[in-house]
């Protein structure tokens, strides 16, 4: 499942990516739509490439979603009525064994979270 659309910038430390408003048929959809706590995703998704796109790969390292902290959501669902959805990361540590990013993902009515994230990465490739 992907749910970004679209690179918007990175650098070293940040990266910026979009996605298309969601829809009914969105995989994270329920009947009232896209709740906002599935910002999370989109931002794990952003951290993966931007470590991808550090890294020189094609792929993200493999990894998981080891802990969510200060996470703060603003609204209940994303996209509603619509508009893109904007994520937004900040590396803040990266080291052998993971990383931690600040994050915050939101719609064109301000719909979505913040927070950090930390990402532990497994030794298989």
């Amino acid at each position: 499942m992907v749910l970004l659309d679209r690179l918007v910038r990175f650098d070293q430390t940040r990266i910026v990516c979009e996605a298309a408003p969601p829809t009914p048929e969105h995989p994270l959809a329920r009947a009232e739509g896209v709740p906002a706590v599935a910002a999370v995703e989109y931002a794990a998704q952003a951290a993966a490439l931007h470590g991808a796109l550090l890294d020189g790969k094609s792929e993200p390292r493999h990894g998981m979603l080891a802990k969510l902290s200060e996470v703060e959501l603003t609204g209940r669902w994303l996209g509603v009525p619509s508009g893109p959805v904007t994520v937004e990361a900040e590396l803040l540590v990266r080291g052998e064994s993971g990383c931690i990013y600040s994050f915050a993902v939101h719609d064109q009515q301000g719909s979505g979270a913040r927070g950090r994230l930390l990402v532990a990465f497994t030794n298989d490739r």
